[in-house]
């Protein structure tokens, strides 16, 4: 059923995920528990909240006359992850040598944790061996090493991290020029961001995505 409520906006859908016309800005605040798609007069935009994150991206651009425009935002209430945490994530990749590397990070009691939970790990991939054990289901960031390769998320990896809300990065190129690559996954959509948002990067790591905006 499509309808007209007081906060400006026609919607329909359910609880879980709801689908949006913007008629007036700012948007209220996110109701849905799962996520928001919102049609605005400049495209088609998903937002989607969970602790400490808030997240709008805009899914393809349009012009539609006479709808508000919407920008996109990310919104990451906790401090930056420490460099040192960082150095310790790479120094392990390059220690692992040509296997992969899967590790968490946490945000508890203030601090955040790094976790290397227990791993299948080749030359192309790393699973964890438990999927739903505690401190994958704490984890606010998921990283993984390439390794040689670049810095870049791969149709395998797309895979594997759809049907989640977190952050994910990607250590590449770590014994030649370490490289990350930080993305937001909100369930089946991605979307690329400078890792300076969510990382304090040790000298000699470059960011991927240092030139998104």
């Amino acid at each position: 059923m499509l309808q007209k409520s007081s906060n400006q906006l026609l919607n329909f859908g359910s609880t879980f995920v709801s689908y949006n016309i913007a008629t007036g800005c700012p948007l209220p605040p996110i109701s849905s528990a799962i996520k928001e798609y919102w049609l605005a007069g400049n495209g088609v935009f998903l937002r989607a909240a969970r602790d400490g994150i808030e997240v709008c991206v805009q899914l393809c651009a349009l012009n539609i006359p006479g709808l508000p425009e919407l920008k996109p935002y990310f919104n990451f209430d906790y401090p930056p992850i420490p460099q040192p945490l960082v150095s310790t994530m790479l120094e392990l990749s390059i220690a692992a040598g040509q296997e992969e590397v899967l590790f968490y990070l946490a945000f508890t009691d203030g601090d955040w944790q790094l976790i290397i939970p227990d791993q299948i790990a080749t030359k192309y991939s790393v699973t964890p061996k438990r999927p739903l054990d505690p401190f994958y289901e704490s984890a606010i960031v998921e990283v993984h090493s390439h390794h040689q390769m670049a810095a870049e998320f791969s149709i395998a990896d797309d895979k594997e991290e759809s049907g989640k809300f977190r952050l994910f990065a990607v250590l590449g190129e770590i014994f030649t020029q370490p490289t990350i690559s930080v993305r937001v996954g909100i369930y089946t959509h991605f979307q690329v961001l400078p890792a300076c948002q969510v990382f304090e990067l040790p000298p000699g790591i470059v960011d991927a995505n240092r030139f998104v905006l």
